[in-house]
């Protein structure tokens, strides 16, 4: 969370003429309902249960570029013919560009020592299930480059 899925996955859409969907966004939509009151509400389970819904949905269509939230690869399947981007970047570089208004709507991120260590347990997987990694800690506009580079040199999209 706080990497730049959306802002680079937005960005990357356009450039390659695909559609861009946010999991999260379809989640909240459908609902009508935040991820945070989702939590508070029903608990994560449930939003766990909605996000593989959601992905085994989004799955059926091809050549889409897709902004997943930090659990879905921990805790939902993902297609094996995804190309799963690692954006990857220090947790001092999320804190830093996550407004604490925004972290507090967060529900993982309401503790940040929680979400430190929360940080931490997920990177090597996060980095054992990604196709390809990119380094977050610089612009989005070369972030994208590098992405649209690796995707057209490999002709996976």
């Amino acid at each position: 969370m706080g990497c730049g899925k959306t802002s680079v996955g937005k960005i990357l859409a356009r450039q390659l003429h695909k559609d861009f969907r946010d999991v999260d966004a379809i989640i909240e939509k459908e609902q009508k309902s935040s991820i945070t009151e989702i939590f508070e509400n029903k608990g994560e389970e449930h939003f766990r249960k909605l996000e593989q819904k959601c992905i085994d949905e989004l799955a059926q269509k091809k050549g889409q570029v897709i902004s997943t939230g930090g659990g879905l690869p921990i805790y939902c399947s993902i297609p094996p013919k995804s190309l799963i981007i690692y954006i990857e970047t220090g947790f001092h570089v999320i804190l830093n560009r996550l407004p604490k208004a925004e972290r507090d709507k967060r529900p993982l991120f309401y503790d940040e020592t929680k979400a430190k260590a929360l940080f931490s347990e997920r990177i090597n997987i996060y980095k054992d299930q990604a196709i390809f990694c990119v380094d977050a800690d610089q612009s989005i506009q070369l972030i994208n480059h590098v992405l649209v580079d690796y995707i057209l040199d490999q002709r996976v999209l």
